[in-house]
């Protein structure tokens, strides 16, 4: 049965905390912490839609359940993600919209890995970070109850204030790493800025000449790489 509803006020206050995490990645977990508090959850993380690591942004209180997600591959058959484009089409996706109660109870990952981990509910909100696209999770126990349809509504709040937040920090993260590359071609040390998947997104001076002056050397070898 369902004892905690979502407070609006406190809601609104977690709102106008979002832009910390614009230049403080750290703030992530905290910020979570109070969306959870807020909302009448227990957790709460974050997934990216095409990449998915076991170092996503998480509260602590999800975080065993995490490494079980990903280590037991259940990233790759999550029921749930059936949502994802409803989600980034600007919905608030929760279990029931995606399953009935009959599947939830038969699923092999509510029963093997959340049901175990004391978590039954979720609701899940699509936003984007520049073009990659990201989705907040946020997990309830069956104490805490379901998520209905106010509670959708009052979530979707958050879906711009996501895409601000996250966009705002994309750029600021490309604007340091692009001043390291640049310091970095002041001592003429090579440097690489990279994504996640490998893919050069930038090179300084020193890079580049290095690069065609040994084509056939492999550039991180000759200097330093930045993940992005």
């Amino acid at each position: 049965m369902k004892v905690d509803k979502i407070d609006d006020a406190e809601l609104s206050k977690v709102l106008n905390r979002l832009g910390e995490a614009a230049v403080n990645p750290e703030a992530w977990r905290d910020i979570m912490d109070d969306i959870c508090k807020a909302v009448g959850a227990s957790a709460a993380l974050l997934l990216q839609s095409d990449i998915r690591t076991p170092d996503v942004p998480r509260t602590a209180s999800i975080a065993e359940a995490t490494e079980l997600y990903f280590r037991n591959n259940w990233h790759l058959r999550d029921p749930r993600a059936k949502g994802f484009p409803r989600m980034m089409a600007g919905e608030v996706v929760t279990d029931l919209d995606v399953m009935t109660p009959e599947q939830i109870r038969a699923d092999p990952m509510y029963n093997e890995l959340l049901f175990p981990s004391g978590f039954r509910w979720f609701a899940g909100i699509g936003f984007w970070a520049d073009s990659a696209a990201w989705a907040l999770t946020i997990q309830r126990t069956g104490r805490e109850g379901p998520f209905e349809a106010i509670d959708k509504q009052l979530l979707a709040q958050l879906a711009p204030r996501l895409t601000e937040t996250a966009t705002l920090a994309t750029v600021v993260g490309r604007t340091t790493l692009t001043a390291m590359t640049d310091v970095l071609d002041r001592v003429r040390q090579p440097a690489l800025i990279l994504n996640r998947e490998g893919m050069v997104l930038r090179t300084n001076a020193a890079a580049e000449t290095g690069c065609h002056s040994a084509c056939n050397i492999d550039p991180l070898s000759r200097g330093i790489g930045v993940q992005n």
